[in-house]
């Protein structure tokens, strides 16, 4: 049985530990100072350095690394951070998405972790969507920590086949969640705790995919034969 806490990363309280990633895509600073208080381990990827660089006070967030290909990172800010003694490590192969190759360096160097997030997942060009969603595929190999793709006011992560329970019980659930099976059906799926549970059902692209469900408590129980993409939305954390 798999337990997670899809929204533990937005609560105040000190003793979650997160490493920390931040994509090349716009992304709601208010959000990243407070993820930034509970990250052991910080990477920037690419050209999220100068969406960094110019939103928040510089010297006082100082990423653990920097990585990319780096054919969109401003070389003078690279420079910048190499002279306040950031590691900025390039990673070429272009087999990999930088958030993928990323993760490896991550998964490698973070230590002891709850969870590790990606902020900046989704939103822009949908094929970088798809690549990051791609890129939890792969991270079911990578580690058993639970990797977590956030954009503002929705998060997702992947299931692995198997029975997981979520608790979702911070109070800044959102209004809906769904469940999306990415890459091949799942041919016996059972759920509890939603509005639209589903009771050893198929779902296909093509066919039946649960979107626009919503809690009908605080735990969730999910069951799959396959791999099953949970997505949620969250409330607004400014004034919080």
């Amino acid at each position: 049985m798999n337990v997670i806490r899809p929204l533990a990363f937005l609560m105040p309280e000190a003793g979650l530990k997160i490493a920390f990633i931040i994509l090349n895509h716009h992304t709601d600073f208010h959000l990243i100072k407070h993820l930034w208080k509970k990250s052991v381990f910080t990477a920037v990827v690419d050209g999220a350095v100068n969406h960094l660089h110019s939103s928040i006070s510089q010297e006082q967030y100082l990423p653990s690394i920097i990585t990319g290909d780096f054919d969109s990172a401003d070389p003078d800010l690279l420079e910048y951070y190499k002279n306040h003694k950031v590691p900025v490590v390039a990673t070429p192969d272009q087999d990999e998405t930088d958030f993928t190759k990323c993760l490896r360096i991550v998964v490698d160097k973070m230590g002891t972790c709850s969870q590790i997030l990606a902020v900046g997942a989704f939103g822009g060009r949908m094929d970088h969507t798809f690549a990051n969603v791609n890129t939890l595929y792969t991270a079911l190999k990578l580690t058993k920590v639970p990797v977590l793709l956030v954009a503002d006011n929705s998060m997702s992560v992947l299931l692995d086949k198997g029975e997981h329970t979520l608790h979702c019980d911070t109070g800044y659930e959102g209004d809906w969640c769904g469940l999306i099976p990415i890459g091949q059906p799942a041919d016996h799926v059972t759920t509890t705790g939603l509005k639209y549970n589903l009771t050893n059902d198929r779902m296909n692209f093509g066919d039946l995919i649960s979107t626009s469900n919503s809690l009908a408590g605080s735990v969730v129980t999910v069951t799959t034969d396959q791999p099953l993409l949970w997505v949620m939305g969250f409330t607004d954390l400014k004034g919080n």
